[in-house]
């Protein structure tokens, strides 16, 4: 077991189209390896096909980037061949995303860690929404979304999406993770 990185030095784009056997993935912490003919690729479930996350034993497809907290080693990207579904942040399943009712839809333009991002709509409009609007799961750019318009609760006067449906991410607990507000109350 090495770490890829030797035959990868100096690399600073995408590589072809790459294969590899998973050797291990924790579903509730979201990452795990991949061997690639005695390298070893790390990978994430945010670059995993929507609702999926490899087992141990698939052989899966991707393309190869270097890790952006150490360029040295490489990072499975696009990955595909994923045959176990999407575990959530506390250990249950991610079915995928859910098909809401909203009254509008458009396009996530962005969504950051800290739990926001806007929506473009039809128009070309763009509307604020947050973590704490998703429901059932959030999404990540691209993803196309239905949601409700309501007023903002932090701007009065302004307008944000609420029940937004359509995310391809499994929705981690809210206030989980770094700078939530966390616990129960």
């Amino acid at each position: 077991w090495k770490p890829a990185g030797v035959l990868q030095r100096g690399l600073t784009g995408t590589m072809a189209e790459s294969s590899g056997t998973c050797r291990s993935f924790n579903g509730g912490k979201g990452w795990g390896f991949v061997d690639m003919g005695g390298e070893t690729i790390f990978v994430h479930a945010s670059d995993c096909e929507a609702g999926k996350q490899p087992a141990v034993g698939d052989v899966l497809t991707f393309t190869l980037e270097p890790r952006k907290n150490n360029p040295e080693q490489m990072q499975a990207k696009n990955v595909q061949g994923c045959t176990a579904p999407r575990e959530n942040a506390w250990g249950g399943t991610f079915a995928g995303p859910i098909d809401g009712t909203g009254a509008h839809s458009g396009t996530v333009k962005n969504f950051g860690i800290k739990g926001y991002g806007f929506i473009t709509m039809a128009d070309g409009n763009e509307i604020f929404f947050n973590v704490t609007d998703c429901v059932g799961s959030k999404p990540k750019a691209g993803d196309t979304v239905k949601f409700d318009i309501g007023e903002s609760t932090i701007k009065p006067g302004m307008s944000q999406a609420r029940n937004v449906t359509g995310g391809s991410e499994p929705l981690e607990s809210a206030g989980g993770g770094k700078g939530g507000k966390g616990g129960k109350g």
